[in-house]
């Protein structure tokens, strides 16, 4: 079983009385592994509690080289964007009739107008937009972690909802609990939907039932949710 032990030396195994208290020695667990970690991470669908995230560096440095340092910014951007093709052209009109006719050409404009001054497209001699790509995607991995003291069916249905844009999502749960579960009728369900397990305990983290790793999430959620690493990143690099 994977585990991260704290600079504690006594490890805790006492229940939570807030699902706050668990925050801490899941976010070491998190970042044990690599990853850039953000908490209270909103999604269309409500908070989710931890979100950490891997940047693939190639890509990110590609991504500079072009002059891309910004973030690409709002979600509705984001999509926009993944629909300019890298190597034809495309029309104003083409882009308002691939988005059905439910964003107007002038909004359409004034987005486009903000992707190129981001680096992100370029305007041919004909007025047309082309992308200036190489980099995508961003980032390597994703990681949802949704903590509960109970409510079993409520994490499991939230942590499915948020593989929408994670690559592999967790409940975590306290320790005694978690390794309840792992045993119970209730594992088979989190093994079907590909849920993993994570036993939090005061001083450590261990993996009781493991995520299965899905690739089939939506992806201009997961641009737009490894985008606000970016930031993080390149304060990172920057240090």
């Amino acid at each position: 079983m994977e585990s991260w032990s704290g600079p504690v030396r006594r490890s805790g195994t006492m229940s939570f009385r807030f699902e706050q208290e668990m925050a801490r020695p899941a976010r070491a667990w998190l970042e044990s592994r690599g990853l850039l970690v953000k908490s209270e991470f909103p999604t269309p669908w409500g908070i989710c509690d931890l979100v950490g995230c891997a940047l693939d560096t190639r890509s990110a440095t590609r991504r500079l080289k072009l002059g891309q340092r910004s973030p690409i910014g709002s979600l509705a951007r984001v999509r926009l964007l993944s629909i300019v093709p890298e190597g034809r052209p495309i029309s104003l009109e083409t882009l308002s009739q691939r988005l059905g006719g439910f964003t107007g050409r002038s909004e359409i404009a004034h987005e486009m107008d903000q992707l190129v001054a981001k680096n992100f497209v370029e305007i041919t001699r004909t007025g047309m937009y082309l992308r200036r790509n190489g980099w995508e995607p961003l980032h390597k991995r994703i990681v949802a972690l949704e903590l509960k003291l109970r409510r079993l069916t409520d994490a499991l249905n939230q942590a499915i909802a948020h593989l929408e844009f994670a690559d592999e999502a967790y409940v975590g749960l306290p320790a005694h609990l978690a390794e309840q579960l792992a045993l119970g009728t209730k594992r088979q369900q989190f093994l079907c939907a590909g849920i993993g397990v994570l036993a939090v305990g005061r001083n450590e983290c261990r993996v009781v039932l493991p995520a299965s790793r899905r690739s089939h999430g939506n992806p201009a959620l997961q641009t737009y949710f490894a985008e606000r690493f970016w930031r993080t990143y390149l304060k990172d690099i920057s240090t």
